[in-house]
């Protein structure tokens, strides 16, 4: 159910029941030469509204900008800055709150969110101690690398990985572009790198990846594994201080 779908009479309704927002967060950047600019964002999006649909959870608009410095050097990559992104986070989930969210579930697709959410919830609980904040980075859940490991060995890679380019062309088949075999380089010595920089070492935008590998089946596979692993999760952090699925 997408708070977007709804209006204020059905939610307040929700809210007399429930209490816990599930919250897509992804990135605008450049995955390779053929991976689609919106994965971060389309893939938390898309898990987040199979996971709402599985348990009858509300779910919030996409946040489509992360903090994604050093991809824009290549077109059509976005960022926010670590601060932004903290004072955006913070200020969406102050906003619900007033109205009775408690709890919120951020369902992450990009890396380079994971340190900033981490500060912005870290902020949050210090002025809202009734509020309880969870994240899931779908690509980094064990039951997901697992997968990815028996389908794509060490050419998975880190950035436009084959298992997140899967997704993609599962969600997407209209998507799917043929990418000459071969793994992108991966420098293991020099991290953080600004934009120039970042394209001067992986001058096509993959890191270590070999997405000729990728396919919509395995994409498939991969999806409801996350989703699955997702939905467990919910309901484990709804009942940690004793709530139930009503996320009292």
């Amino acid at each position: 159910m997408e708070i977007a779908k709804t209006n204020w009479p059905w939610v307040e309704s929700y809210l007399r029941t429930k209490a816990i927002l599930l919250v897509p967060i992804g990135s605008t950047e450049q995955h390779g030469p053929n991976g689609l600019i919106g994965t971060d964002h389309l893939v938390a999006e898309s898990l987040a509204r199979a996971v709402g649909e599985d348990l009858s959870l509300l779910v919030a608009p996409t946040l489509a900008f992360g903090m994604s410095n050093h991809h824009l050097a290549f077109p059509g990559s976005a960022s926010l800055s670590p601060e932004t992104m903290i004072r955006v986070v913070r200020e969406v989930v102050t906003s619900f709150s007033r109205n009775g969210f408690r709890r919120f579930f951020f369902i992450n697709g990009h890396g380079g969110n994971v340190s900033s959410l981490q500060a912005a919830f870290a902020d949050i609980l210090a002025d809202r101690p009734d509020l309880r904040l969870q994240l899931a980075s779908w690509w980094l859940l064990p039951e997901v690398q697992e997968k990815e490991k028996e389908y794509f060995g060490k050419e998975n890679g880190f950035h436009a990985t084959c298992g997140e380019v899967s997704v993609t062309w599962h969600l997407y088949p209209g998507a799917e572009t043929p990418i000459a075999p071969g793994v992108a380089p991966d420098p293991e010595t020099e991290w953080p790198v600004g934009p120039e920089r970042y394209r001067f070492l992986y001058p096509d935008g993959r890191m270590g990846s070999n997405p000729a590998l990728a396919t919509g089946e395995k994409g498939k596979v991969l999806f409801e594994i996350a989703r699955k692993a997702i939905g467990d999760r919910v309901r484990k952090f709804l009942q940690l201080d004793g709530a139930t699925m009503t996320g009292g």
